[in-house]
Protein backbone atom coordinates (compact mmCIF):
# COMPACT_ATOMS: atom_id res chain seq x y z
CA UNK A 1 0.00 0.00 0.00
CA UNK A 2 2.41 2.74 1.03
CA UNK A 3 4.79 1.08 -1.73
CA UNK A 4 2.84 2.11 -4.23
CA UNK A 5 2.35 5.97 -3.20
CA UNK A 6 5.93 6.25 -3.10
CA UNK A 7 6.23 5.06 -6.31
CA UNK A 8 3.40 7.10 -8.13
CA UNK A 9 4.64 10.20 -5.88
CA UNK A 10 8.24 9.85 -7.11
CA UNK A 11 6.87 9.37 -10.71
CA UNK A 12 4.71 12.51 -10.55
CA UNK A 13 8.34 14.46 -9.07
CA UNK A 14 10.14 13.47 -12.03
CA UNK A 15 7.66 14.49 -14.60
CA UNK A 16 7.83 17.93 -12.79
CA UNK A 17 10.87 18.14 -12.44
CA UNK A 18 11.69 17.95 -15.87
CA UNK A 19 10.05 21.49 -16.80
CA UNK A 20 10.82 22.67 -20.03
CA UNK A 21 8.96 25.95 -20.22
CA UNK A 22 8.43 28.59 -18.20
CA UNK A 23 6.67 31.93 -17.85
CA UNK A 24 7.71 33.37 -14.91
CA UNK A 25 6.60 35.75 -12.32
CA UNK A 26 6.16 39.52 -13.90
CA UNK A 27 5.83 38.14 -17.55
CA UNK A 28 2.51 38.41 -19.44
CA UNK A 29 1.67 36.24 -22.72
CA UNK A 30 -1.22 36.80 -24.88
CA UNK A 31 -2.25 34.58 -27.48
CA UNK A 32 -2.55 30.22 -27.78
CA UNK A 33 0.62 28.66 -26.33
CA UNK A 34 1.09 24.53 -26.61
CA UNK A 35 4.03 22.68 -25.26
CA UNK A 36 5.14 19.11 -25.94
CA UNK A 37 6.80 18.71 -22.18
CA UNK A 38 6.29 19.81 -18.54
CA UNK A 39 5.05 23.19 -18.07
CA UNK A 40 5.23 26.13 -14.98
CA UNK A 41 3.46 29.36 -15.35
CA UNK A 42 4.25 31.95 -12.72
CA UNK A 43 2.95 34.77 -15.11
CA UNK A 44 -0.03 36.15 -16.94
CA UNK A 45 -1.58 33.63 -19.81
CA UNK A 46 -4.65 35.48 -21.87
CA UNK A 47 -5.49 32.88 -24.94
CA UNK A 48 -5.68 28.74 -24.79
CA UNK A 49 -3.47 26.67 -22.78
CA UNK A 50 -2.35 23.28 -24.60
CA UNK A 51 0.04 20.68 -23.33
CA UNK A 52 1.13 16.80 -23.43
CA UNK A 53 2.73 17.19 -20.15
CA UNK A 54 1.95 18.06 -16.57
CA UNK A 55 1.04 21.75 -16.26
CA UNK A 56 1.48 23.71 -13.13
CA UNK A 57 -0.16 27.05 -12.77
CA UNK A 58 1.92 28.56 -9.61
CA UNK A 59 0.78 30.94 -6.97
CA UNK A 60 1.57 34.34 -9.06
CA UNK A 61 0.17 32.42 -12.26
CA UNK A 62 -3.18 33.28 -13.96
CA UNK A 63 -4.54 31.97 -16.91
CA UNK A 64 -7.54 33.40 -18.56
CA UNK A 65 -9.09 30.98 -21.56
CA UNK A 66 -9.61 27.05 -22.17
CA UNK A 67 -6.89 24.82 -20.88
CA UNK A 68 -5.61 21.42 -21.88
CA UNK A 69 -3.00 18.99 -20.66
CA UNK A 70 -2.54 15.54 -19.34
CA UNK A 71 -2.49 16.74 -15.76
CA UNK A 72 -3.00 20.41 -14.33
CA UNK A 73 -2.27 21.23 -10.86
CA UNK A 74 -3.53 24.96 -9.82
CA UNK A 75 -1.65 27.00 -6.75
CA UNK A 76 -2.94 29.83 -9.03
CA UNK A 77 -5.87 31.19 -10.95
CA UNK A 78 -7.55 29.65 -13.95
CA UNK A 79 -10.52 31.18 -15.44
CA UNK A 80 -11.97 29.18 -18.41
CA UNK A 81 -12.76 25.37 -18.91
CA UNK A 82 -10.06 22.87 -18.12
CA UNK A 83 -9.81 19.19 -19.99
CA UNK A 84 -7.19 16.80 -18.25
CA UNK A 85 -6.64 13.13 -16.90
CA UNK A 86 -6.22 14.71 -13.39
CA UNK A 87 -6.92 18.01 -12.08
CA UNK A 88 -5.57 19.34 -8.56
CA UNK A 89 -6.46 22.57 -7.05
CA UNK A 90 -4.39 23.57 -4.32
CA UNK A 91 -5.05 25.44 -1.13
CA UNK A 92 -5.50 29.31 -2.37
CA UNK A 93 -5.72 27.74 -6.12
CA UNK A 94 -8.96 29.02 -7.55
CA UNK A 95 -10.53 27.54 -11.03
CA UNK A 96 -13.64 29.69 -12.77
CA UNK A 97 -14.93 27.37 -15.22
CA UNK A 98 -16.39 23.85 -16.39
CA UNK A 99 -13.84 21.17 -15.77
CA UNK A 100 -13.94 17.83 -17.99
CA UNK A 101 -11.98 15.48 -16.28
CA UNK A 102 -11.10 11.70 -14.81
CA UNK A 103 -9.25 12.56 -11.16
CA UNK A 104 -10.39 15.93 -9.37
CA UNK A 105 -8.50 16.97 -5.97
CA UNK A 106 -9.67 20.15 -4.21
CA UNK A 107 -7.50 21.00 -1.60
CA UNK A 108 -9.72 22.70 1.90
CA UNK A 109 -9.18 26.61 0.95
CA UNK A 110 -9.07 26.17 -2.76
CA UNK A 111 -12.00 27.50 -4.78
CA UNK A 112 -13.79 25.92 -7.87
CA UNK A 113 -16.82 27.38 -9.12
CA UNK A 114 -18.26 25.67 -12.63
CA UNK A 115 -19.55 22.08 -13.46
CA UNK A 116 -17.63 19.17 -13.64
CA UNK A 117 -18.00 16.57 -16.13
CA UNK A 118 -16.11 13.14 -14.83
CA UNK A 119 -15.86 9.74 -16.74
CA UNK A 120 -14.43 6.54 -15.19
CA UNK A 121 -10.54 5.84 -15.99
CA UNK A 122 -11.34 2.46 -17.72
CA UNK A 123 -13.26 4.12 -20.54
CA UNK A 124 -11.98 5.67 -23.29
CA UNK A 125 -9.73 9.54 -23.67
CA UNK A 126 -11.44 12.49 -22.86
CA UNK A 127 -11.21 13.48 -26.46
CA UNK A 128 -13.09 10.89 -27.42
CA UNK A 129 -16.05 10.90 -25.16
CA UNK A 130 -19.21 12.78 -26.18
CA UNK A 131 -21.32 15.06 -24.27
CA UNK A 132 -24.13 11.94 -23.52
CA UNK A 133 -21.17 9.86 -21.81
CA UNK A 134 -19.85 12.06 -19.41
CA UNK A 135 -21.64 12.99 -15.81
CA UNK A 136 -22.51 15.79 -14.30
CA UNK A 137 -21.48 15.26 -11.19
CA UNK A 138 -21.00 18.95 -9.56
CA UNK A 139 -22.27 21.96 -10.13
CA UNK A 140 -21.95 25.62 -8.09
CA UNK A 141 -23.69 28.61 -9.14
CA UNK A 142 -22.28 32.16 -8.11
Amino acid sequence: MFGKEKKGKKHLNQRVDEITTLIGEGCSFEGDISFPSSTRIDGSVKGNVRGEGVLIIGESGFVSGEVRAVEIIVYGRVEGNIESQRLEIKRNGSVVGDVFTRSLVVEDGAIYNGKCFMEQASSGSLEGSSETDKEDVFTTES
